[in-house]
Protein backbone atom coordinates (compact mmCIF):
# COMPACT_ATOMS: atom_id res chain seq x y z
CA UNK A 1 0.00 0.00 0.00
CA UNK A 2 1.99 3.39 -1.32
CA UNK A 3 -0.56 6.65 -1.11
CA UNK A 4 -2.15 6.30 1.59
CA UNK A 5 -4.69 8.85 -0.39
CA UNK A 6 -5.09 6.42 -2.93
CA UNK A 7 -5.10 2.87 -0.91
CA UNK A 8 -8.16 0.51 -2.07
CA UNK A 9 -8.93 -1.88 -0.10
CA UNK A 10 -12.41 -4.38 -1.62
CA UNK A 11 -13.08 -1.29 -3.95
CA UNK A 12 -12.93 1.51 -0.93
CA UNK A 13 -10.57 3.46 -0.35
CA UNK A 14 -8.79 3.90 2.85
CA UNK A 15 -6.30 6.56 4.40
CA UNK A 16 -5.56 10.16 5.96
CA UNK A 17 -8.90 12.53 5.81
CA UNK A 18 -11.03 9.50 5.45
CA UNK A 19 -13.69 7.86 7.76
CA UNK A 20 -12.98 4.26 8.78
CA UNK A 21 -14.22 1.43 6.94
CA UNK A 22 -16.99 -0.22 9.10
CA UNK A 23 -17.02 -3.81 8.69
CA UNK A 24 -19.63 -6.04 10.07
CA UNK A 25 -18.46 -9.32 11.83
CA UNK A 26 -20.98 -11.82 11.24
CA UNK A 27 -18.46 -14.54 11.79
CA UNK A 28 -20.64 -17.69 12.55
CA UNK A 29 -23.29 -15.80 14.23
CA UNK A 30 -25.30 -17.36 11.40
CA UNK A 31 -25.34 -20.77 13.34
CA UNK A 32 -24.78 -22.58 9.98
CA UNK A 33 -27.49 -21.20 8.55
CA UNK A 34 -27.50 -19.74 4.68
CA UNK A 35 -30.62 -18.32 4.72
CA UNK A 36 -30.08 -16.43 8.06
CA UNK A 37 -26.67 -15.46 6.89
CA UNK A 38 -27.84 -13.34 3.74
CA UNK A 39 -30.43 -11.80 6.26
CA UNK A 40 -27.78 -10.78 8.33
CA UNK A 41 -25.73 -9.44 5.21
CA UNK A 42 -28.77 -7.74 3.73
CA UNK A 43 -29.17 -5.91 7.17
CA UNK A 44 -25.67 -4.86 8.14
CA UNK A 45 -25.31 -3.33 4.59
CA UNK A 46 -28.83 -1.39 5.26
CA UNK A 47 -27.67 -0.26 8.65
CA UNK A 48 -24.20 1.11 7.34
CA UNK A 49 -21.77 -1.66 6.77
CA UNK A 50 -19.13 -0.74 4.27
CA UNK A 51 -17.93 -4.53 4.48
CA UNK A 52 -19.01 -7.74 5.86
CA UNK A 53 -16.75 -10.50 7.22
CA UNK A 54 -17.53 -14.35 7.75
CA UNK A 55 -15.58 -17.01 9.62
CA UNK A 56 -14.73 -20.36 7.55
CA UNK A 57 -13.44 -23.20 9.04
CA UNK A 58 -13.27 -26.82 9.10
CA UNK A 59 -13.90 -28.14 13.01
CA UNK A 60 -11.84 -31.41 13.07
CA UNK A 61 -9.19 -29.06 11.51
CA UNK A 62 -9.26 -26.00 14.08
CA UNK A 63 -8.92 -28.37 17.15
CA UNK A 64 -7.73 -31.53 18.51
CA UNK A 65 -10.62 -34.25 18.49
CA UNK A 66 -9.47 -35.17 21.65
CA UNK A 67 -10.61 -31.66 23.46
CA UNK A 68 -13.69 -31.76 25.45
CA UNK A 69 -15.81 -29.18 27.22
CA UNK A 70 -19.29 -27.59 27.83
CA UNK A 71 -21.24 -27.30 25.42
CA UNK A 72 -21.60 -23.55 24.63
CA UNK A 73 -24.55 -23.98 23.56
CA UNK A 74 -26.09 -26.34 26.23
CA UNK A 75 -24.48 -25.60 29.38
CA UNK A 76 -25.05 -28.94 30.86
CA UNK A 77 -23.54 -31.08 28.45
CA UNK A 78 -20.19 -31.66 28.30
CA UNK A 79 -18.80 -32.22 23.92
CA UNK A 80 -15.73 -32.44 21.63
CA UNK A 81 -14.97 -29.15 21.00
CA UNK A 82 -14.64 -29.80 17.45
CA UNK A 83 -17.76 -30.94 17.10
CA UNK A 84 -19.59 -27.52 18.41
CA UNK A 85 -17.72 -25.60 15.45
CA UNK A 86 -18.69 -28.14 12.98
CA UNK A 87 -22.29 -27.19 13.33
CA UNK A 88 -21.43 -23.68 12.22
CA UNK A 89 -19.07 -25.02 8.85
CA UNK A 90 -20.95 -24.04 5.62
CA UNK A 91 -20.13 -25.77 2.76
CA UNK A 92 -18.89 -24.27 -0.50
CA UNK A 93 -22.31 -24.25 -2.00
CA UNK A 94 -23.06 -22.10 0.57
CA UNK A 95 -20.32 -19.81 0.10
CA UNK A 96 -21.32 -19.53 -3.54
CA UNK A 97 -24.62 -18.20 -2.55
CA UNK A 98 -23.04 -15.86 -0.20
CA UNK A 99 -21.00 -14.11 -2.69
CA UNK A 100 -24.08 -14.18 -5.54
CA UNK A 101 -26.01 -12.64 -2.92
CA UNK A 102 -23.47 -9.76 -1.97
CA UNK A 103 -22.74 -8.62 -5.60
CA UNK A 104 -26.42 -8.12 -5.89
CA UNK A 105 -26.44 -5.88 -2.96
CA UNK A 106 -23.30 -4.43 -3.68
CA UNK A 107 -21.60 -4.97 -0.52
CA UNK A 108 -18.01 -6.88 -0.66
CA UNK A 109 -17.82 -9.84 1.90
CA UNK A 110 -14.80 -11.58 2.61
CA UNK A 111 -13.88 -13.88 5.73
CA UNK A 112 -11.46 -15.13 8.04
CA UNK A 113 -10.50 -18.79 7.17
CA UNK A 114 -8.92 -20.84 9.92
CA UNK A 115 -7.30 -23.43 7.59
CA UNK A 116 -5.33 -24.17 3.97
CA UNK A 117 -8.56 -25.87 2.94
CA UNK A 118 -10.97 -23.60 3.69
CA UNK A 119 -8.55 -20.40 2.12
CA UNK A 120 -8.28 -22.25 -0.74
CA UNK A 121 -11.46 -22.40 -1.56
CA UNK A 122 -12.49 -18.61 -0.62
CA UNK A 123 -9.58 -17.62 -3.23
CA UNK A 124 -11.33 -20.13 -5.93
CA UNK A 125 -14.33 -18.04 -5.06
CA UNK A 126 -13.14 -14.85 -5.78
CA UNK A 127 -13.40 -13.68 -2.18
CA UNK A 128 -10.99 -9.53 -2.13
CA UNK A 129 -9.37 -9.84 0.54
CA UNK A 130 -8.37 -12.11 3.63
CA UNK A 131 -8.50 -11.68 6.82
CA UNK A 132 -5.97 -13.32 9.99
CA UNK A 133 -7.76 -13.62 12.58
CA UNK A 134 -5.62 -13.06 15.81
CA UNK A 135 -5.30 -16.69 17.25
CA UNK A 136 -3.10 -17.29 14.28
CA UNK A 137 -0.99 -14.20 14.78
CA UNK A 138 1.54 -17.04 15.04
CA UNK A 139 0.64 -19.73 12.83
CA UNK A 140 3.47 -18.61 10.32
CA UNK A 141 3.38 -21.76 7.88
CA UNK A 142 -0.20 -20.37 7.28
CA UNK A 143 0.59 -17.14 7.15
CA UNK A 144 3.23 -17.51 4.25
CA UNK A 145 0.04 -19.36 2.33
CA UNK A 146 -1.88 -16.55 2.86
CA UNK A 147 0.41 -14.26 1.72
CA UNK A 148 1.05 -16.20 -1.25
CA UNK A 149 -2.61 -15.78 -2.11
CA UNK A 150 -1.78 -12.43 -3.47
CA UNK A 151 -4.90 -10.66 -2.23
CA UNK A 152 -4.49 -7.46 0.32
CA UNK A 153 -5.02 -9.21 4.12
CA UNK A 154 -6.54 -8.10 7.58
CA UNK A 155 -4.22 -9.36 10.44
CA UNK A 156 -5.95 -8.79 13.68
CA UNK A 157 -3.02 -8.48 16.40
CA UNK A 158 -4.58 -9.13 19.52
CA UNK A 159 -2.88 -10.97 22.32
CA UNK A 160 0.32 -9.64 20.34
CA UNK A 161 3.68 -8.41 20.73
CA UNK A 162 5.40 -5.85 18.57
CA UNK A 163 7.92 -8.84 18.15
CA UNK A 164 5.56 -11.50 16.86
CA UNK A 165 3.64 -8.64 15.00
CA UNK A 166 7.23 -8.08 12.96
CA UNK A 167 7.48 -11.66 12.43
CA UNK A 168 4.01 -12.66 11.13
CA UNK A 169 4.31 -9.66 8.73
CA UNK A 170 7.75 -11.03 7.09
CA UNK A 171 5.88 -14.11 6.94
CA UNK A 172 2.91 -12.41 5.03
CA UNK A 173 5.35 -10.52 2.61
CA UNK A 174 7.45 -13.87 1.91
CA UNK A 175 6.70 -13.61 -1.76
CA UNK A 176 5.78 -9.95 -1.74
CA UNK A 177 2.36 -9.12 -0.36
CA UNK A 178 2.75 -5.74 1.07
CA UNK A 179 -1.06 -4.92 0.90
CA UNK A 180 -1.38 -5.34 4.78
CA UNK A 181 -3.56 -2.95 7.24
CA UNK A 182 -3.18 -4.44 10.96
CA UNK A 183 -6.04 -4.23 13.26
CA UNK A 184 -5.33 -3.62 17.25
CA UNK A 185 -7.34 -5.77 19.13
CA UNK A 186 -7.98 -7.07 22.85
CA UNK A 187 -8.74 -10.56 22.47
CA UNK A 188 -11.36 -10.61 25.79
CA UNK A 189 -14.78 -10.90 24.94
CA UNK A 190 -16.08 -8.91 26.22
CA UNK A 191 -12.90 -5.99 26.10
CA UNK A 192 -13.13 -3.55 28.87
CA UNK A 193 -12.23 -0.15 28.26
CA UNK A 194 -9.50 0.13 30.32
CA UNK A 195 -7.78 -2.80 28.35
CA UNK A 196 -7.85 -0.89 25.39
CA UNK A 197 -5.02 0.85 25.82
CA UNK A 198 -6.06 2.92 21.97
CA UNK A 199 -2.86 5.23 21.60
CA UNK A 200 -0.83 2.48 20.56
CA UNK A 201 -2.53 2.74 17.51
CA UNK A 202 -0.16 6.15 16.21
CA UNK A 203 2.50 3.94 18.13
CA UNK A 204 1.77 0.92 15.77
CA UNK A 205 1.02 3.23 12.51
CA UNK A 206 4.80 5.18 12.89
CA UNK A 207 6.65 1.28 13.71
CA UNK A 208 5.45 -1.12 11.39
CA UNK A 209 4.36 1.36 8.44
CA UNK A 210 1.26 0.08 7.38
CA UNK A 211 -2.98 1.55 7.60
CA UNK A 212 -3.61 0.65 11.32
CA UNK A 213 -7.42 -0.43 12.33
CA UNK A 214 -9.44 -1.77 15.37
CA UNK A 215 -11.00 -5.02 15.53
CA UNK A 216 -13.05 -3.74 18.95
CA UNK A 217 -15.20 -6.51 20.95
CA UNK A 218 -16.00 -4.12 23.26
CA UNK A 219 -19.80 -3.70 24.74
CA UNK A 220 -20.52 -0.32 22.98
CA UNK A 221 -19.13 1.82 20.32
CA UNK A 222 -16.71 4.30 22.10
CA UNK A 223 -13.74 2.42 21.49
CA UNK A 224 -14.86 2.23 17.55
CA UNK A 225 -15.24 6.45 18.07
CA UNK A 226 -11.99 6.91 19.93
CA UNK A 227 -10.22 4.66 17.25
CA UNK A 228 -12.23 6.68 14.30
CA UNK A 229 -10.77 10.15 15.83
CA UNK A 230 -7.27 8.55 16.17
CA UNK A 231 -6.59 7.99 12.67
CA UNK A 232 -7.92 4.12 12.37
CA UNK A 233 -8.78 3.29 8.93
CA UNK A 234 -11.50 -0.01 9.61
CA UNK A 235 -13.11 -0.75 12.65
CA UNK A 236 -14.41 -4.39 12.84
CA UNK A 237 -17.19 -5.49 15.44
CA UNK A 238 -19.15 -8.36 15.59
CA UNK A 239 -22.81 -8.35 13.91
CA UNK A 240 -26.03 -9.65 14.53
CA UNK A 241 -29.92 -8.95 13.54
CA UNK A 242 -30.95 -10.22 17.27
CA UNK A 243 -28.82 -10.86 20.21
CA UNK A 244 -31.43 -13.18 21.37
CA UNK A 245 -30.46 -15.47 18.79
CA UNK A 246 -28.36 -18.84 20.21
CA UNK A 247 -24.54 -19.04 19.28
CA UNK A 248 -21.75 -18.01 21.45
CA UNK A 249 -20.96 -14.43 19.70
CA UNK A 250 -24.38 -12.87 19.60
CA UNK A 251 -24.90 -11.53 23.16
CA UNK A 252 -21.26 -9.91 22.27
CA UNK A 253 -22.06 -8.85 18.77
CA UNK A 254 -23.78 -5.18 17.92
CA UNK A 255 -27.48 -4.78 16.56
CA UNK A 256 -28.58 -3.07 13.40
CA UNK A 257 -29.25 0.25 15.10
CA UNK A 258 -26.55 0.00 16.90
CA UNK A 259 -23.85 -0.37 13.51
CA UNK A 260 -26.21 2.52 11.98
CA UNK A 261 -25.06 4.79 15.29
CA UNK A 262 -21.64 3.79 14.94
CA UNK A 263 -21.93 4.37 10.94
CA UNK A 264 -23.03 8.30 11.75
CA UNK A 265 -20.40 8.61 14.83
CA UNK A 266 -17.83 8.05 12.34
CA UNK A 267 -18.81 9.99 10.15
CA UNK A 268 -19.33 12.78 12.36
CA UNK A 269 -15.91 12.03 13.68
CA UNK A 270 -14.35 12.79 10.13
CA UNK A 271 -16.70 16.22 10.09
CA UNK A 272 -15.25 17.25 13.59
CA UNK A 273 -11.48 16.25 12.47
CA UNK A 274 -11.90 18.51 9.33
CA UNK A 275 -8.82 18.66 6.90
CA UNK A 276 -6.29 19.34 9.92
CA UNK A 277 -5.24 23.40 8.73
CA UNK A 278 -6.07 26.32 11.29
CA UNK A 279 -8.36 28.43 9.97
CA UNK A 280 -11.01 30.86 10.56
CA UNK A 281 -14.72 29.49 10.04
CA UNK A 282 -17.47 31.78 8.11
CA UNK A 283 -19.29 31.47 11.13
CA UNK A 284 -16.67 33.08 13.27
CA UNK A 285 -16.05 36.64 11.50
CA UNK A 286 -19.61 38.03 12.80
CA UNK A 287 -18.26 36.82 16.50
CA UNK A 288 -14.80 38.10 15.71
CA UNK A 289 -16.34 41.77 14.80
CA UNK A 290 -18.29 41.82 17.78
CA UNK A 291 -15.74 40.10 20.42
CA UNK A 292 -12.23 41.17 19.45
CA UNK A 293 -11.39 44.25 20.99
CA UNK A 294 -10.26 48.03 19.00
CA UNK A 295 -8.57 50.57 19.94
CA UNK A 296 -11.56 52.99 21.49
CA UNK A 297 -10.63 56.93 22.33
CA UNK A 298 -10.29 57.36 26.12
CA UNK A 299 -11.03 61.16 25.69
CA UNK A 300 -11.75 63.69 23.51
CA UNK A 301 -9.21 64.01 20.25
CA UNK A 302 -9.28 66.88 18.55
CA UNK A 303 -8.47 67.15 14.90
CA UNK A 304 -4.26 67.16 14.17
CA UNK A 305 -3.45 66.18 17.53
CA UNK A 306 -0.43 63.75 18.10
CA UNK A 307 -1.64 60.54 19.39
CA UNK A 308 0.17 58.70 22.44
CA UNK A 309 -1.13 55.49 24.33
CA UNK A 310 -2.86 57.63 27.28
CA UNK A 311 -5.49 58.48 25.01
CA UNK A 312 -6.56 55.19 23.82
CA UNK A 313 -8.55 51.84 25.61
CA UNK A 314 -8.72 48.53 24.17
CA UNK A 315 -12.55 47.43 24.47
CA UNK A 316 -15.01 45.79 22.37
CA UNK A 317 -15.89 45.59 19.58
CA UNK A 318 -13.53 44.41 17.16
CA UNK A 319 -14.49 46.46 14.23
CA UNK A 320 -11.94 49.33 14.29
CA UNK A 321 -8.16 49.09 14.25
CA UNK A 322 -7.04 46.05 15.95
CA UNK A 323 -4.45 45.91 19.69
CA UNK A 324 -1.89 44.48 17.34
CA UNK A 325 -2.06 47.90 15.24
CA UNK A 326 -1.62 50.37 18.39
CA UNK A 327 2.12 50.57 17.26
CA UNK A 328 1.45 51.74 14.26
CA UNK A 329 -1.06 54.91 15.05
CA UNK A 330 1.53 55.95 17.97
CA UNK A 331 3.06 59.37 16.97
CA UNK A 332 0.20 59.50 13.74
CA UNK A 333 -2.22 62.72 14.16
CA UNK A 334 -5.75 62.51 14.12
CA UNK A 335 -7.76 63.05 10.99
CA UNK A 336 -10.61 64.75 12.76
CA UNK A 337 -12.64 65.00 15.95
CA UNK A 338 -12.29 61.71 17.34
CA UNK A 339 -14.72 61.59 20.87
CA UNK A 340 -14.86 59.90 23.93
CA UNK A 341 -15.47 56.02 23.71
CA UNK A 342 -15.70 56.40 19.75
CA UNK A 343 -14.17 53.24 18.04
CA UNK A 344 -11.32 54.38 16.01
CA UNK A 345 -10.70 52.88 12.82
CA UNK A 346 -8.27 53.94 9.88
CA UNK A 347 -9.84 56.41 8.39
CA UNK A 348 -9.93 58.90 11.41
CA UNK A 349 -5.83 59.03 11.45
CA UNK A 350 -3.19 61.02 8.87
Amino acid sequence: MNDENKTIFCGKSIGINKAPLIVAEIGFNHNGNVDLACKMIKSAAQSGADIVKLQTFIGSELISKKIKAQDPDSPNQEIYLHEFFQRYQLPRKDYETIFKYARELEIPVFSTPFDAGSLDMLVELGMPAIKVASCDLTHLPFLRQVGQAGLPIVLSTGMGTNEEIETALKAIRYKGNENVILLHCVSNYPSQHHEMNLACLKEMEMRFKVPIGLSDHTADNLSAIVAASLGAVMIEKHFTIDRKLPGVDQKISMEPSELAALKKATLEVQTILGDGRKKVQDSEESVKKSARRSLVARIDIEAQTVLTSEMFSLKRPGSGIPPTDLERVLGQKAKIRILAEEVVTWDMIL
